[in-house]
């Protein structure tokens, strides 16, 4: 390793090559080489040497823990989820299911999903809603 100092900077490299006129050093750790007179360079302090070692050690990480889940995972089932059963006598039930079924045949599953929430969560005495006759 030497020192170079051109016009006061310290740029510290491990000397490649020498070509019988000029020194070609290279910084620790890799880099682009470049070429200095033999007098200007010098030897590397003792702090110099220090931070060469620090700049060519190699970095390995820590090693990471072991996720680990307290639960087995959650398997969804790819059995369809049945139709609702609409209560005998509702005409709301009865109108949310004709359009629950033309929801599963045109594969909205979204739109299904809510109109199944819809015939169990209704009151039979008032409808939340109000669901027209003819199906889009």
């Amino acid at each position: 390793m030497a020192a170079d100092t051109p016009e006061g900077q310290l740029r510290l490299g491990k000397v490649t090559a020498w070509d019988g006129e000029f020194v070609h050093l290279q910084r620790p750790g890799g880099g682009t080489v470049w070429t200095a007179a033999p007098s200007e360079l010098r030897r590397p302090t003792e702090d110099e040497r220090a931070l060469i070692r620090v700049l060519t050690t190699p970095v390995t990480a820590a090693p990471r823990p072991r996720r680990t889940f307290p639960e087995p995972p959650v398997v969804l089932s790819v059995d369809p989820v049945p139709p609702a059963v609409p209560s005998p006598g509702c005409a709301t039930c009865a109108i949310a299911a004709e359009r629950e079924r033309h929801h599963l045949r045109v594969h909205d599953h979204s739109a299904a999903a809510d109109l199944r929430v819809e015939i169990r969560n209704h009151p039979h005495d008032q409808p939340k809603s109000t669901l027209s006759q003819k199906l889009p």
